[in-house]
């Protein structure tokens, strides 16, 4: 039985190496969720989540989104020049349930990290 990213509670980079080549959306959606709240690294996590952001699946892309809100509320660090320019597309993208994570992980970098975003109305 092959073992699938979401049975895992803790996971390697073969794990997630796996999880990427067999590109269901239905367990990458998940994936970026788990890596937020179980990475030791934080660059390692943020770098698998942005790649996750890129995904053609708006499950996928969205909980990339939080997942980096999730990320910020951690570790207390993302890079600004990487991760605020996606969370300011997002915000503006056509699909309301990409921006409705979008908001919700601008809220939340806002709040631990202290950025700004442009389009974006604080706590709604």
């Amino acid at each position: 039985m092959t073992k699938k990213f979401h049975d895992l509670n803790h996971y390697s980079d073969a794990d997630i190496q796996a999880a990427l080549g067999r590109n269901d959306p239905d367990e990458l959606a998940l994936m970026p969720i788990t890596v937020a709240l179980l990475a030791e690294d934080p660059a390692d996590a943020q770098d698998i989540i942005l790649r996750l952001a890129g995904h053609e699946n708006i499950r996928v892309r969205s909980h990339a989104l939080a997942g980096l809100g999730h990320l910020a509320r951690r570790f207390r660090t993302l890079e600004e020049q990487k991760v605020k320019p996606l969370i300011e597309s997002a915000l503006m993208e056509q699909d309301e349930y990409i921006r409705m994570h979008a908001r919700s992980a601008a809220d939340e970098i806002h709040q631990f990290l202290h950025w700004t975003f442009a389009n974006h109305e604080y706590g709604i």
